[in-house]
């Protein structure tokens, strides 16, 4: 009950207009039959759209580490009569994804999770297209009294580009419009 309570708050947040959803979508230029990894999908709100997006020929994968969190999933995109999402169950530092397949992995408030990101990304790029890209969005710091200070739910965008570099990706485009967010599209060197 908490678990559908606490998912359902997450995809309300990630719809809320501050967050500029469909801005998102529309900067990450899915096409039609694209293959899409969202890592850490949560409540699957960008899951449900991408599988919209991208149509019956392609693919998305939804891929998390909490069981929980894949059945709700499953069970909106049952809902809504999606069928092209896999949903993939993952341990913390391992995905197991098509070689060579992805257009597009995408990692939303996932960066200031992981204790070895540039070890994790590396891992990842065996999964993207040549010509694939990855997007990673994060909470910027905040000062003062929030969650995301409090919690540390948060990286500097400076410290995800140095990890990224390490990690054998270049910078393809750093977008600015989130007010709370930095969003930065990387290419694989």
């Amino acid at each position: 009950m908490f678990t559908s309570f606490f998912l359902k708050m997450l995809n309300r947040e990630a719809a809320s207009s501050k967050n500029e959803s469909e801005r998102i979508i529309e900067s990450l230029r899915i096409q039609e039959g694209y293959r899409i990894a969202d890592i850490g999908s949560g409540g699957g709100y960008f899951t449900l759209k991408f599988a919209k997006k991208i149509g019956k020929t392609g693919k998305v994968y939804a891929v998390d580490s909490q069981p929980k969190y894949l059945d709700f999933i499953r069970q909106q995109a049952e809902r809504e009569g999606l069928d092209n999402i896999i949903f993939v169950l993952v341990a913390e530092d391992e995905v197991n994804l098509p070689e060579a397949a992805l257009d597009l992995v995408f990692a939303r408030n996932v960066f200031h999770h992981l204790t070895e990101p540039a070890r994790y990304f590396r891992n990842l790029k065996r999964f993207l297209k040549p010509s694939g890209k990855l997007a990673i969005i994060d909470h910027k710091p905040k000062s003062g009294f929030s969650f995301v200070s409090i919690f540390r739910h948060y990286t500097p965008e400076r410290l995800i580009l140095q990890e990224m570099e390490k990690a054998g990706y270049f910078l393809m485009e750093s977008l600015d419009f989130l007010p709370e967010q930095t969003f930065n599209l990387f290419g694989v060197k």
